[in-house]
Parts: C-alpha cells; sequence; structure tokens
C-alpha cells in the first residue's frame, strides 16, 4: 500500500538524506576535533618554551649582574676590611641590591669578617654552611645549592664571588644570600604567573631537583626528582615533555636550562585545558552547522514528491555535502517543468549560501587577529608548514614596541589599540605584497618575507624601524620597535629554531637600547653599533 501512494519512497530519500547529513557532522566534528587538537598541543607547547626562554635568559642576566655588582664592591673592600665604616658600607650595599637579603664576607678560613643583617656577635666567628663551605672549596663565581640557614632556619641560596688581592693570592669570597621563602628574584620575574584559571603554572628547580620557586609557596624546598622534568632538563637542557605529574594530571611540559646556576625552569598546561578548547570549537562550528543542515532535511522532507529523478540527485547532493567542500560543489541542474523540483532546489539554494557563509565567516575569524586584522598564529603556523614543505626559503622578523606597557599605563588601553593599529598600518605600507605579515600577542609581531636573501629582510625591517622612529604615533609621540630577523634554511633546519634564533635577536636588539635591528648571530659589537 505503501509503494502505490508512494510514501515508502519519499521516506527512503528523507532517510537517507538524514543518516547522510549525521555521517557528515560526525566525521566533520572528529576531523575537526583532531586537528585542532594537534594544533592546540603543538601551539601549547611553543607558547610555554617562549616563555620558559625568556625567564631562562631574564634570570641569567640577573645572575650575571649580581656576581659582577658582588665582585666590584668585594674587591673594593677587600682593600681595608678594617676601615671604621665597614658595616655601614655593607647595609648600603645590600639596601640598594635588594635581590639579597644579606651580604657578606668571609675569608679563605670561613670565618665572618663583615655583613649586612649579621649580629655583632656572629662577627670574627666560623660559618660551617652548606654555601659557605661550597664557595671556599670551589673558588669561582657560583650559585649554591639550596640549604637550611642554621642561624635563620630558613632555605637559602647563595651567591658567591671569589676574592684575591693584587698577587692572586685567594682572600676568601664575598656573597649574597636570597632567602626562597620570602620575597626574591622568582616571585618578581614569576609573580605574574601563578596558577591561571587554565591549571597553567611555571616552575623552578635546582639540579638536585629541590624546588626554589612554585606558585604554591608550600612546596618550595621539596624535592621533586622523582619528576621526568628533572632528568629531561640535565640532559636535554631545554625541549618539551608530557608526563603525568605529582597529582596525576597529564601535563604539556616545556622547559629549559638557567645557566648561571645550571637550575631548570618548567612551564606546564594540563592536557585537559586542550583538549577542552578543541571540544569548544567542534561544539560551535555544530552550532553553526545544524541549523542549516536542519533546514536541508525539513525542506527535503516537506517538498518530495512523486518525479524520483530530481529529488535523487539532490538527495545525492546533500548526502555529499560537507564542510570542505561545501564552497565547490553547484548544485545539481533538475526538469524546470517540475513545481516540486523547482521549488526543492530554490530551497537548497539559500541553505548553501548560508551554509557557505558561516563557514567564510568562521574561518576568517580563525586566520585573523580582530583588532589589527592581521593573520593570527595558527594562519602563521600553516603558511610556515607550506613554505618548509616546498623548500622556500625565507627571513622571519620578530619585532616589539618598545616600553609599550608605559604606552598602556599613561594613555590607557584604548589609545595603546590605536598605537598597535598604527604599527599594523606602517607593516602594511612599508612591506612587499608577497611578505606575511601576522600579530604574534601582545605587542609583539611576525614577519615572514620569502626569498634565500637576508639583506632583503633587514632592509624591510630597517624600513619598518625607521618609520616608526620618525612617524607620530597616535598618542602624539614617537614609538619604536626592536626586531630579530633570521633566515630558513641557512640558519636553522627547523621553525622553532629559527624562530628561537629570531628571538634572541629580538632579545638583543632589546638589551643593546632597543629601536634598531638585530640580524641572529651578530655579536655585541655589531649589535651596538646597528
Amino acid at each position: 500500500m505503501w509503494g502505490q501512494k508512494g510514501f515508502t519512497l519519499r521516506f527512503a530519500v528523507n532517510a537517507i538524506v538524514l543518516i547522510s547529513v549525521i555521517v557528515t557532522v560526525a566525521i566533520s566534528a572528529i576531523i575537526g576535533y583532531q586537528s585542532e587538537k594537534r594544533s592546540l598541543t603543538r601551539t601549547t607547547f611553543q607558547m610555554n618554551q617562549v616563555y620558559v626562554n625568556k625567564i631562562s635568559d631574564t634570570v641569567n642576566g640577573l645572575f650575571g649582574n649580581m656576581f659582577d655588582s658582588l665582585n666590584v664592591f668585594g674587591q673594593y673592600m677587600a682593600k681595608d676590611l678594617k676601615r671604621a665604616d665597614l658595616h655601614d658600607r655593607f647595609d648600603l650595599f645590600q639596601r640598594t641590591h635588594t635581590n639579597f637579603n644579606a651580604v657578606f664576607i668571609i675569608d679563605r678560613d670561613g670565618t665572618l669578617l663583615e655583613g649586612s643583617n649579621v649580629l655583632k656577635k656572629d662577627v670574627g666567628t666560623k660559618i660551617e654552611s652548606v654555601g659557605s663551605l661550597q664557595a671556599l672549596k670551589e673558588r669561582r663565581p657560583l650559585v649554591s645549592e639550596p640549604y637550611t640557614s642554621k642561624t635563620t632556619n630558613k632555605l637559602i641560596v647563595m651567591v658567591s664571588v671569589p676574592l684575591y688581592d693584587d698577587n692572586g693570592e685567594y682572600l676568601g669570597f664575598i656573597g649574597g644570600s636570597i632567602r626562597l621563602h620570602e620575597t626574591n628574584i622568582f616571585q618578581t620575574i614569576l609573580g605574574n604567573a601563578p596558577y591561571q584559571a587554565d591549571g597553567s603554572y611555571a616552575y623552578v628547580m635546582s639540579m638536585s631537583g629541590v624546588l626554589l620557586y612554585h606558585p604554591d609557596a608550600t612546596r618550595i624546598g621539596e624535592n621533586v626528582t622523582y619528576s621526568p622534568i628533572v632528568d629531561a632538563i640535565r640532559v636535554n637542557k631545554t625541549g618539551k615533555l608530557r608526563f603525568v605529574n605529582s597529582k596525576g594530571i597529564n601535563m604539556l611540559a616545556s622547559y629549559a636550562n638557567i645557566g648561571s646556576p645550571g637550575w631548570g625552569i618548567a612551564s606546564q598546561t594540563p592536557n585537559d585545558t586542550v583538549l577542552a578548547s578543541a571540544r569548544d570549537l567542534v561544539k560551535k562550528l555544530l552550532l553553526y552547522m545544524l541549523p542549516a543542515l536542519l533546514i536541508f532535511v525539513a525542506v527535503i522532507y516537506w517538498i518530495v514528491g512523486k518525479m524520483a529523478s530530481p529529488f535523487a540527485k539532490l538527495a545525492q547532493f546533500a548526502a555529499q555535502l560537507s564542510p570542505s567542500n561545501s564552497g565547490k560543489d553547484q548544485l545539481p541542474k533538475i526538469h524546470g517543468w517540475s513545481n516540486e523540483a523547482n521549488e526543492l532546489h530554490k530551497a537548497f539554494g539559500r541553505a548553501v549560501r548560508h551554509f557557505r557563509y558561516q563557514f567564510e565567516h568562521l574561518s576568517n575569524e580563525a586566520q585573523t587577529d580582530p583588532l589589527t586584522g592581521l593573520y593570527n598564529r595558527r594562519t602563521l603556523d600553516q603558511f610556515v608548514k607550506q613554505y618548509i614543505s616546498q623548500g622556500m626559503s625565507f627571513s622571519i622578523l620578530i619585532m616589539d614596541l618598545d616600553n609599550f606597557k608605559k604606552v598602556n599605563d599613561t594613555y590607557g588601553h584604548d589609545r595603546g589599540d590605536e598605537v598597535l593599529r598604527f604599527l599594523a598600518n606602517a607593516l602594511r605600507d612599508n612591506l612587499g605584497e608577497d611578505c606575511l605579515i601576522c600579530r604574534f600577542g601582545g605587542e609583539e609581531f611576525v614577519v615572514l618575507v620569502p626569498g634565500d636573501n637576508a639583506e632583503v629582510a633587514m632592509k624591510d625591517a630597517e624600513r619598518v624601524r625607521k618609520f616608526m622612529m620618525d612617524t607620530a604615533s597616535p598618542i602624539g609621540e614617537k614609538v619604536t620597535i626592536s626586531i630579530g630577523v633570521a633566515y630558513y634554511p641557512g640558519m636553522a633546519s627547523t621553525f622553532e629554531q629559527l624562530f628561537r634564533l629570531a628571538d634572541d635577536a629580538l632579545y638583543q636588539a632589546k638589551r643593546y637600547g632597543r629601536n634598531r635591528v638585530v640580524l641572529a648571530g651578530a655579536n655585541e659589537l655589531e649589535v651596538k653599533s646597528s
């Protein structure tokens, strides 16, 4: 009976379309989820690596300054250790070098000669702390292993520099202590990175596996030699690792070695955070897709008639429709004399246009930075993959607005955003059309310059730098930029290595005065003269 009324055919056509839509959505969701998970995992590792590398460089620089300050002060004071204002000199030095909780001189026999924040009764006594014994034994600039002070019962590390007289005879050492449970350089540098809302955090450990800094202050001093991060830093110095932490949480960690003291820093993000982000993207994708797909099903079910041929064509089209080819396939032609088929054809056309618009809108949002209209990191990754897979040579420019925090603090974030857009327009106006311009995050921008001539990239970078230096910004003042340059494949075999080289060059540009362009590998004299 159903066959005589035509109901079986209508039901079959709609059932096929419905199943096809469900399969398409499921496959699209699975592929989108897996792809986004891989992309977010890679981006998380890269962001954590950039962070720990910058912190490592900063801490190395701080310890270098500590060594220099202690050496200059110690050599000066060692010329006359019996001067009347000796104690006052130490107090003054300690107040002007707040990274230290105490500063002191110990002779080669281990006797305390003088210092700041020390009791008079302790002057002239023999100091046998772990840090003192290590400094006397090794007789070199060093940062001691963490140990508990017998006098203060505090966990500390000691920064020390050996002292010699004019004849090269060893006199002892000058040292400064840092109490790890109190405000110190790690809180100063990492204090803006406690536990994040997504569970990310950074921590510092000694090579003996003792935590020197952790967002959870109660864990400072804890021995974490059981963590695979400790062995990884000892072996590889820098890299990435996926592991399960002490709380049973699967973590994505990037780590780096802090060269001066030989410590390690790690920044890690829960893997569940990456998975949650990927799931959220798939949910948004489905929310955009489902209304259009439901329209398809409803229209097909309502209009399907006895004319099998046009309905079969439209059903086949709906079954093949997917996010990957929605913008390519054209609606099939049907017999114009069929009123039912014409109406269904029109309905399909409207749905496809809506579907295509939603995907184009999503694609544009996923590829560009909403503030500047430039490409974002995800698009940068795609172009880098394409360049490397095709064997293309290219240079990378990593640039950063100088003193941008001051702009935001002085004029507000809205004016700061205008400065960011001003730099984005300057890049568009001063760089060639073949250059890929990306806002990497905050005030940091990245440009890919195709070609095997690094000089062209240097000229492009210099042109942008001069434009910013010579042109008033939206705040009425000139805002300068610093730029690091590296090129592939001449300087690196992978993009991660290339990015690190350019970022190091940017750091050099910042370190030696800002408002300059530095090519990766340039020595100090070249950077200062640039």
